[in-house]
């Protein structure tokens, strides 16, 4: 066994078994190893790494005081034996401390990786085998369970418990061992990329005009996304409502569940107002199969307005006037749909997404646009999944693309694209 994983044994006891709560204002609930407060920030540990939240957005946090380290001498020093690679003085020492006290869990938790260690996966599942026993909802015995049967060959058994750890207690160690052993869901074969319906009468040379323009841009978004949806994308004409060509709102195209609705009556052929929806609708498509529905409405609306060919320069001066005025909304209250929002305050939120995500491109590449869908994709909250993609905080994220937005009258239109 590897010497890291002798030390995720060493720090995964307390961890395991306590955690500390974060809710925020918004009501989303955050897991963390640990959590504290610095001045005006809330800090935590979580799967390795440490994120910052401003305090004003945390609604309550409650800290758990973590379990006592294993007390007995015998069990410490064969922690450290295992450490320094020496798993025959360690397995010595621990059947000591097990004579002593058969129902030590720690002792045989740490019985168990020795084992793993000396290359006995067969004494190693009957060891924490034992310590589940005398506590079936500790998730670490089942961890160490899962890697004595997958070191046996026992695909199906080691993916049962470490099925069984993560229900008790998420790990990302863990769920990448889970998808080693597990089987790779079964994928349907590439066919179709969409599906036409018609709500009302059927416009056959109308539609095929619309499924030749789509089909070109789900190229053009797989290749710039990095990602095809695994199931058709649904398209349905709505050939008895009018598309209102200039009647509506610029920002005000529709919401997308994943299946694309147009009003098309009276349309012989797609133009470009409605190229620019249907653009814009497909682009909501790929981040509802990319995402799972985990993605903060700024993000949908920044990339959908990016992707269609949106200008970020025709947002810009908007905002850069609301940022001199001090009215910029914060990105992170803009993470629900827009349609609460007063009008005024919903056409400058449309514009912050656009800005905001021209600013990710523009100072951290298209590649970072595809990152944070992908952190969003492993069911990331936002504030976690920005850092990991960014290496900016949100409150980095915000202070940086409003700085930018302070050199925009200076600036002009110079630069954009």
């Amino acid at each position: 066994m590897r010497r890291t994983a002798t030390l995720a044994l060493l720090g995964l006891v307390p961890a395991l078994a306590s955690a500390d709560t974060i809710t925020l204002n918004n009501g989303r609930v955050i897991e963390a190893d640990r959590a504290w407060y610095e001045g005006t920030q809330l800090m935590y540990e979580k799967n390795g790494g440490i994120f910052g939240l401003p305090r004003s957005l945390v609604r309550k946090l409650d800290q758990k005081a973590p379990p006592e380290p294993a007390s007995d001498p015998d069990v410490l020093k064969a922690r450290e034996r295992l450490v320094a690679g020496d798993s025959v003085a360690a397995t010595r020492l621990l059947l000591v401390a097990i004579g002593r006290d058969p129902r030590s869990v720690p002792a045989l938790q740490t019985l168990a990786e020795a084992y793993l260690a000396l290359g006995d996966p067969g004494r190693a599942r009957d060891t924490a085998a034992k310590a589940i026993r005398l506590d079936e909802r500790n998730a670490l015995s089942r961890a160490l369970l899962g890697d004595a049967m997958a070191a046996l060959g026992d695909r199906a058994g080691a993916e049962a418990e470490y099925r069984r750890s993560l229900q008790l207690h998420p790990d990302t160690e863990i769920e990448r061992k889970l998808a080693e052993v597990a089987p790779p869901p079964a994928r349907p074969a590439r066919g179709a990329q969409f599906r036409l319906r018609y709500d009302g009468g059927i416009n056959e040379p109308l539609g095929i005009a619309v499924l030749q323009m789509l089909t070109e841009a789900y190229g053009e978004y797989a290749k710039r996304l990095a990602f095809t949806p695994d199931e058709p994308v649904t398209v349905v004409l709505q050939t008895e409502t009018a598309f209102q060509e200039g009647g509506a709102p610029e920002w005000a195209a529709g919401v997308n569940d994943g299946t694309i609705r147009i009003p098309v009556r009276g349309m012989d052929r797609p133009t470009q107002p409605l190229i620019t929806v249907l653009r814009h609708e497909l682009a909501h498509s790929f981040i509802a199969a990319r995402t799972g529905g985990n993605c903060p409405t700024w993000l949908q609306e920044g990339v959908a307005q990016w992707l269609e060919g949106g200008d970020p320069a025709r947002e810009d001066g908007r905002v850069a006037a609301a940022a001199r005025q001090r009215r910029v909304i914060p990105l992170v209250s803009l993470e629900a749909p827009f349609q609460t929002l007063a009008e005024a305050d919903a056409a400058l939120a449309y514009a912050e997404s656009l800005s905001a995500v021209a600013f990710i491109v523009r100072t951290r590449g298209e590649a970072a646009v595809v990152r944070l869908l992908s952190a969003l994709a492993d069911r990331l909250p936002s504030e976690e999944a920005i850092p990991v993609a960014l290496a900016l905080s949100y409150p980095e994220l915000q202070k940086a693309w409003e700085g930018d937005l302070a050199t925009v009258a200076g600036r002009g239109r110079n630069g954009r694209k």
